[in-house]
């Protein structure tokens, strides 16, 4: 052992080059882990918190979290969360009894001030709602009330900035807040209790509430089988189709999930309400028609996704139909339920395959994946569950 150690230095320097090419193959893997956020360590989360009191402090930043966050300190236990490409930054942190996760906004979008002969120029608050109405409209096809839109221009819904300069900053940081996806459902559609509730802001980031992940595995990940596991299971199906039912029915027209994942949905603190927790792809249906329609070009119906969400490729046009032929039923029953092929041979089973599937159940979910379901079938898919667990509970 001892030769050998006092042999190492010798060793590496005759292979030097296959040393510095390994430990470069190395350090890249690990740079790009940590870049698309598939790693992720707390002291990431930490350095989200300094930059943001950073703004603060030179009193460029605002919002109802940045106190707690930067004065007060009472934003606690940050823990950084991995598979979240989506965003620059997503962690959770404790606030006295409450549990909450932070979400950076991008900020590489055009300013909503301009300059005129080197002066700094903002819309007037007449111009900035119409801006926020025109936003809305834009990315969700939804022309708010007034009281809606007057809401959605400051930061706290009861206040109004009286001091104009704090108001332009307001101003700025509501302006990116606004171009995502996530802040927007969670801010506009509180009352319906389907998405993630929002809780406050600090400068370009803002926190939601914490939502409890799904703990059950499911395919080669799951090393359990058992009558109560499949219990669970059953009652989580029963969940996700309660809350794709509400995406279909609680809004002026239906929401699409356009990158479904079990791990996209979370259960509240207590447990008796499914929420979905990924947003960035979450839109009504005329706004994903309307993404088809703007693809110049396609010569197949695979030319025609987005994620998830599926049209037809017009063979005579070489255009995709403005119709989404997709539905969140059945993509769930597809990705979720029923499983997904690894290879063409290789069948991962879903949710809601194992030993206990009655043939009935397996039966209807073929058919729910294969095509895109009618209210008949959703019918039976759900009765079905619901007698299963039933016979499972006796």
């Amino acid at each position: 052992m001892i030769l050998l150690t006092r042999r190492l230095p010798g060793i590496l320097y005759s292979y030097r080059y296959v040393v510095y090419s390994a430990a470069t193959i190395i350090s890249t893997f690990i740079y790009f882990l940590f870049k698309w956020n598939l790693l992720c360590v707390n002291l990431q989360a930490w350095r989200h918190v300094e930059r943001v009191c950073s703004l603060f402090d030179k009193g460029l930043a605002l919002g109802s979290l940045c106190a707690p966050l930067c004065i007060s300190k009472d934003i606690l236990s940050l823990t950084c969360h991995s598979f979240q490409s989506a965003k620059d930054a997503v962690f959770s942190a404790e606030w006295h009894d409450i549990k909450l996760v932070f979400k950076s906004v991008p900020m590489d979008v055009q300013p909503i001030h301009w300059y005129d002969n080197g002066v700094l120029k903002y819309p007037t608050e007449k111009e900035f709602l119409s801006t926020i109405r025109t936003i809305v409209k834009r990315k969700l096809n939804l022309t708010l009330a007034y009281d809606t839109a007057v809401r959605l221009t400051h930061l706290k819904p009861s206040y109004e900035e009286q001091d104009l300069k704090k108001r332009h900053l307001e101003m700025d940081h509501l302006w990116y807040l606004l171009q995502d996806n996530e802040y927007l459902l969670s801010t506009i559609f509180t009352d319906k209790d389907i998405f993630p509730q929002p809780i406050g802001t600090c400068g370009p980031y803002f926190a939601v509430e914490y939502l409890e992940p799904i703990r059950i595995t499911t395919g080669v990940f799951s090393v359990e089988d058992s009558l109560a596991t499949w219990s669970l299971k059953l009652k989580l199906a029963l969940n996700i189709l309660d809350l794709l039912e509400e995406l279909d029915s609680s809004f002026r027209e239906p929401f699409h999930l356009c990158d479904i994942k079990l791990n996209h949905f979370g259960y509240t603190s207590n447990r008796k309400k499914l929420k979905f927790i990924d947003l960035n792809m979450a839109f009504p249906r005329t706004i994903i028609a309307s993404l088809f329609k703007d693809l110049n070009f396609c010569d197949k119906d695979l030319d025609c996704q987005y994620l998830d969400c599926k049209a037809m490729c017009n063979k005579t046009s070489n255009m995709c139909d403005n119709l989404v032929t997709s539905d969140n039923h059945q993509i769930i029953c597809e990705k979720i339920f029923l499983g997904w092929r690894m290879s063409n041979t290789v069948q991962v089973p879903g949710l809601l395959i194992s030993e206990y599937t009655p043939d009935e159940l397996a039966s209807i979910l073929r058919q729910c994946a294969n095509a895109r379901p009618d209210t008949e079938l959703k019918r039976r898919l759900y009765d079905i569950i619901y007698e299963v667990l039933q016979a499972v509970n006796v």
